[in-house]
Parts: C-alpha cells; sequence; structure tokens
C-alpha cells in the first residue's frame, strides 16, 4: 500500500515513475537505511504526491491510500483529493481547513471497503445507536470483527457540514492571502513555496517560508522577533528522526536525514486565516519583513 500526501508548498514537482523505482531498489535502499520494501501488507510512504505515485501503485498492484488533511480544496486535472487513489483520508481536526474539532472522512468509490470501514470505525458492530434505536424498532447488533473506536460524533459530523458552504469562499480568501504574500516576500532571504503545477488547485493551508543561509536571522529568532510584533507563527515541522521516541527507537541520529533536517530546522509558517482583514495581512508581511531585513 503506498501513502500519498497532498499539498506540500515545498514540494518538487512530480517525479517520473521510473526515478520512484529506482529509489525504492535494494541498493538505495541498503544505502539510506530504514527504507520500506514496497509490498501489499506494507505502508510506504510516498511524498512526492499522488501524481507518478498513481502509476507506480498500478504497476505493481498496490492501493493507493491519500493523505489528504489539509487538502480538502485541493484537484489535480479536475479531480478532488481524495477520489485520485484507493481512498481518500481527511481530517476535521482543530486546525484544518474544516474544523469540526476533532474527527475526518474516509472517502473510497468501494461500498464494500466503505462498509467495512464504517463498521471498524465502532467497535467492528454490525449497527450504530441510530440503526439500533431507531423508530422501526430495535435492532440486534453483533460484532462480527475487533474493531476501534474511531467514529466521529454526531456533534462533530454538524459542526463540520455547516462549514462545507463556506469551503470555496475560504478557500479564494486564503489564495488572494498566499499571493499577496508571494509578492510581499519576494525580494527577501527565503525560500517561498513553489507555484502549483498546470492542472491543479493547491488547498492553500500552510504557507511556508524556508530561511536561507543569507538571512541575518536563524528561523527561532525569527520567530521570537514575530512574536515580539504579535504576530502567531508554528513550525511545520520539525524533522520526525529527531523526536525522541524514534531517536531512541530507530536509533538515528540528527545528521541521518539532513535535508529533512535542514528543513525541520529553516521553516516556519504564518498566519493564513480567511478572517484575516487586509490590515491584519499587511501587519505580517511588515512583520516578516522586519525580521529579515
Amino acid at each position: 500500500m503506498l501513502v500519498a500526501e497532498h499539498d506540500d508548498p515545498h514540494a518538487l514537482r512530480s517525479p517520473a515513475p521510473e526515478l520512484l523505482e529506482r529509489e525504492n531498489s535494494e541498493g538505495d535502499r541498503a544505502a539510506r537505511g530504514h527504507r520500506p520494501r514496497v509490498e501489499d501488507d506494507r505502508v510506504a510512504p510516498a511524498l512526492h504526491g499522488p501524481f507518478a505515485v498513481l502509476d507506480l501503485a498500478r504497476l505493481h498492484g498496490l492501493r493507493l491510500v491519500e493523505d489528504c488533511a489539509h487538502a480538502i480544496e485541493t484537484r489535480w486535472n479536475g479531480t478532488p483529493a481524495g477520489l485520485i487513489g484507493d481512498v481518500g483520508c481527511f481530517s476535521f481536526y482543530v486546525t484544518k481547513n474544516v474544523a469540526a474539532a476533532e474527527g475526518g472522512m474516509l472517502l473510497t468509490r468501494e461500498p464494500e471497503l466503505a462498509a467495512r470501514a464504517k463498521t471498524l470505525s465502532l467497535h467492528g458492530l454490525t449497527a450504530d445507536a441510530w440503526s439500533r434505536f431507531a423508530d422501526q424498532g430495535y435492532r440486534h447488533y453483533q460484532v462480527v470483527e475487533p474493531g476501534f473506536k474511531y467514529n466521529l460524533t454526531d456533534v462533530h459530523a454538524a459542526i463540520a457540514l455547516h462549514q462545507l458552504a463556506r469551503v470555496e469562499a475560504n478557500h479564494a480568501r486564503r489564495a488572494a492571502i498566499w499571493a499577496r504574500y508571494q509578492a510581499a516576500f519576494a525580494g527577501l532571504p527565503v525560500r517561498r513555496p513553489l507555484e502549483p503545477e498546470r492542472g491543479t488547485v493547491r488547498g492553500c493551508h500552510l504557507y511556508t517560508l524556508l530561511v536561507d543561509d543569507a538571512a541575518p536571522r536563524s528561523r527561532d529568532d525569527v520567530l521570537a522577533a514575530l512574536a515580539e510584533w504579535k504576530i502567531g507563527a508554528g513550525v511545520h515541522y520539525t524533522a520526525l528522526h529527531t523526536h525522541p521516541y524514534y531517536a531512541r527507537a530507530l536509533g538515528h541520529e540528527p545528521g541521518d536525514f539532513p535535508n529533512a533536517l535542514e528543513i525541520g530546522e529553516r521553516t516556519f509558517s504564518i498566519p493564513l486565516s480567511p478572517k484575516l482583514t487586509d490590515e491584519d495581512v499587511e501587519d505580517v508581511v511588515a512583520a516578516v519583513c522586519d525580521a529579515l531585513s
């Protein structure tokens, strides 16, 4: 099974399937250490996006699971994220573009897969509470396999449903803010997000900048300077292999993955909410320019 992550603003253009195939060769895996073999019973992350990965999955008869947590507005050649592969997984966590405080959504075109996912999400039961206590009378239920407690509550679902009508308008506003940032930061010692490929629509979930060597401050000093301006900023994300658990469990040193380490130490995200006024946006621009000038 392959997992494709959408909407990475700093991602390189999608590589050809033969490049991904070569990257997964025995020699490269041995040279780079802990690279999982692509097999039907394993999950292999594919951070290049779904494009060439889709061809690779078809070549090997693999399932493609799309990580759409940040990409509810994303499109590829007119196809929405979540409908490109076999399964699409969306998040409604409080920081997402549709926020229901917690929970998410799974999309698939396969009715049998959808039915099994629904059963597994609620303890492996054959009927949920609505079905068991409906007006038609009580319905017996059974546990058909070990399941989980992964169901989206009705309250959270109601919160999410009422946000769907605002998705396009919110996306348009974030895209306008994104364009203003791209123009404002062109001359700064930073790397800005790449422009989207032709035929794609970016979700505009996070606007991240990568601090260059020529910058007068480190990333963390920039964060401190923005805090003095009362501008909230974030880090998305530090390299996973530097977190204590993964370093301890897998035995990695920080330098084992130098590209991930560098990106994790140099990137920061700035406000991109559709609730930002034009004045708010200009305050962010002024603060970032001051911190990096």
